[in-house]
């Protein structure tokens, strides 16, 4: 088949991609992978062995395409190359692109298109083989909050899903599949559970070959891919591309995982056609932006005809050690990855899910987790433990540690609760209110104005000492004149509680509250009134004699311990991550905010933003936390409690406190003098100890790599 005729058969599936309509890829998450992105995954996923391929997930076809590309260019003989669609029209164009690639070939695979969900069990029944060599798929993505809406039942998928295992899944490790099956997060995206099927339908000894985005490893609700992966599977292959590059409408970097189906617990059997040493190592690959060239994503790299071929060859070599293979290549950086540190990651993360608590005590003691994992210890990312030259010590993390995560302040309305400073009296504060509200101002108490950090333009004014403008409005103590009856009837029940009754809103007050309690809130005024809101109507309260106070839907409940915090990281940051401690107790801070507090005396608020400021901590970031588009990176309360941090003693942590007090952003001596304190601990757990100046160059040469990736 000449080049032109292959190319006229590809250029249909890309129109066909090109002319759907942008509200059908959203609902059925159609994301097409390309054939530059489909070349990569299959050189990487394909070996001699493979003879059935399945993608349940097949597009118009990209990354069957792809894989039959490869194995021609391998010399690899496939008995099989199948694909199911979900949408007809999709599934007729792959079905004639596989159909006219496969015509005119010699020793040509069988293959089958089917059109239809692979979720139905009538659909997997209609697949040729039971279990394929090589499964690979880009699982479409569908936010939970948008399935309902798009007719995909949650239930239905994972009783679809749970039947599918119930059929493929009858050996050892079944019951692992089903607790992960009915276990995962009913937040989690489609690609979740989709994930899962395709990965039950790889043979034991076969590979799963999947396009993810980078959240698997950060979300929450993924843990439960990842448990799966480093238990049922032997990672061989993740392979990070930059933020952009590959996907345009991207938001965070790319993933391509390659992994070998194994028994639990015996991943010996992913090898046992070689000896264990001739094996690559598993790797984490970085391919920056400028590896790519001409139409392929290593083409700068590896220059010439068939760029992917022989970049996994390189690679492959890399890995086993073969030095004539050995070197540098631009834009491609490669690092192991520690297959038994991410088991231990992963039970720690989970071990407080119920669906974990099903698997027995036996199981998760082979798999390295006891009932208490604190015993453990706690797992270093992948992406820095390979700095630690002295082995990874042992490790605690923040609830160990005695220091509290969370969130900011939710309001459900910023725009009513959250107003503006503009000249403060001795009893009263002009503010100015949000746009929706008409930026009015006037004069409020100064009693029921709190203030708060909202963005991060506000850190500067923390930094430097000083209060920012944004106040919050904190209406406990006042109610509208139509509120005031239920007020004095609940006279009784306030003073059994303890608290003063509300008083009558001055005038202007009440002129703002009534107007926000009907002005249609959103974009050009869309939305609901404030009170009407589901976040704002929770604060409503109704009075119960002698037990609960009346609360209208002005007043703000009362503030935990994670709105008024010791320090405060942003969840958005640009560059690398900064914590700033919360200078003044009555300060507020927002959502926006990652926050960090402590519920005894371990620890000081200067001590902690010491800590996390620490190089040890900005590496452990950046290595744990999720790039965004634009090269950010967002830092959350899960990514927190999962950091590692060093044993550090009283004598230690109080040193800290000390050097926090100096700390601005700006000054290297005291930063350097906390990341001593920090590494020494550290150190202190290694066997063979490095020298703690080449540690902390190590770590910051490495964070500035993770920085520059996720910006490239």
């Amino acid at each position: 088949m000449t080049p032109s005729h292959v190319e006229s058969i590809r250029a249909v599936a890309r129109r066909h991609q090109i002319s759907l309509p942008s509200a059908q890829r959203k609902r059925l998450g159609q994301h097409f992978s390309g054939l530059r992105v489909g070349r990569l995954l299959a050189h990487l996923a394909l070996d001699e062995h493979t003879r059935t391929v399945l993608d349940p997930m097949a597009g118009s076809g990209d990354l069957l395409d792809a894989t039959w590309e490869a194995a021609i260019e391998r010399g690899v003989v496939l008995d099989r190359l199948d694909g199911i669609e979900i949408n007809g029209a999709t599934a007729d164009v792959c079905r004639d692109r596989l159909r006219g690639l496969l015509a005119e070939a010699l020793n040509a695979p069988a293959s089958d298109i089917i059109a239809g969900s692979a979720f139905s069990s009538g659909i997997m029944g209609r697949l040729a083989e039971r279990q394929y060599d090589l499964v690979i798929t880009n699982p479409p993505y569908v936010r939970y909050q948008g399935r309902a809406g798009q007719g995909i039942c949650d239930r239905t998928t994972r009783r679809q899903l749970q039947g599918a295992l119930a059929k493929r899944q009858t050996g050892p490790d079944a019951l692992i599949w089903q607790t992960v099956a009915s276990g995962y997060s009913g937040l989690a995206d489609l690609s979740i559970p989709a994930w899962i099927l395709a990965a039950t339908l790889v043979r034991v000894g076969g590979r799963l070959a999947i396009v993810a985005p980078a959240t698997w490893r950060s979300r929450d609700y993924a843990d439960a891919i990842r448990y799966l992966m480093s238990h049922c599977f032997e990672m061989e292959r993740i392979v990070e591309g930059p933020r952009s590059a590959w996907f345009e409408d991207a938001l965070v970097c790319t993933h391509l995982v390659v992994a070998r189906r194994c028994l639990p617990d015996a991943p010996a059997l992913c090898n046992q056609d070689s000896p264990r040493h001739r094996q690559p190592y598993p790797a984490w690959i970085r391919i920056g932006a400028e590896a790519r060239g001409g139409d392929s994503l290593v083409g700068a790299s590896f220059r010439g005809p068939r760029s992917e071929q022989r970049f996994a060859a390189w690679l492959r070599g890399r890995l086993c050690g073969r030095k004539a293979a050995i070197g540098d290549k631009p834009g491609i950086v490669v690092s192991p990855f520690d297959l038994a540190n991410e088991r231990k990651a992963i039970d720690q993360q989970v071990s407080g899910r119920r669906w974990y608590r099903k698997l027995p005590c036996t199981r998760r003691a082979q798999n390295g987790a006891s009932d208490d994992v604190s015993t453990s210890g706690v797992a270093v990312p992948s992406a820095i433990a390979d700095v630690l030259p002295g082995g990874v010590p042992t490790l605690t993390d923040f609830e160990q540690a005695g220091i509290a995560v969370g969130q900011g302040l939710r309001t459900g309305c910023n725009a009513f609760f959250y107003v503006s400073a503009v000249e403060t009296g001795t009893r009263d504060t002009v503010v100015e209110t949000a746009l929706l509200f008409g930026r009015r101002r006037f004069g409020v108490p100064n009693a029921v104005l709190r203030p708060a950090i909202r963005r991060q333009a506000d850190m500067a004014r923390l930094e430097a000492g000083r209060l920012p403008d944004c106040r919050v409005l904190d209406l406990r103590s006042f109610a509208l004149p139509e509120d005031m009856p239920a007020v004095r009837s609940a006279e009784a029940t306030y003073r059994g509680c303890g608290d003063a009754p509300p008083r009558e809103m001055p005038t202007d007050l009440v002129d703002y509250v009534r107007l926000a309690a009907h002005t249609a809130t959103g974009r050009a005024g869309t939305g609901k009134p404030t009170p009407e809101l589901s976040a704002v109507r929770t604060n409503l309260r109704r009075h119960r004699p002698g037990k609960t106070t009346p609360r209208f839907w002005y007043m703000l409940p009362d503030f935990a311990p994670r709105h008024l915090p010791a320090v405060a990281i942003p969840r958005v940051n640009h560059s690398s991550p900064w914590t700033e401690a919360n200078h003044q107790r009555r300060l507020l801070v927002d959502a926006n905010f990652a926050t960090v507090w402590m519920p005894g005396r371990a620890w000081t608020r200067y001590g902690l933003k010491a800590l996390l400021n620490s190089i040890w901590c900005r590496a452990a970031m950046e290595a744990l936390c999720t790039p965004l588009g634009g090269g950010a990176l967002k830092v959350e309360a899960t990514h927190l409690r999962r950091l590692p941090l060093p044993h550090l003693s009283k004598h230690q942590r109080a040193a800290l406190a000390v050097a926090g007090r100096r700390l601005t952003r700006n000054t290297s001596a005291t930063q350097a003098a906390i990341d001593e304190i920090v590494l020494g601990a550290l150190c202190a757990g290694m066997a063979k100890p490095p020298p703690i100046q080449e540690l902390a160059k190590a770590l910051r040469r490495r964070t500035t790599e993770l920085l520059n990736a996720r910006r490239s």
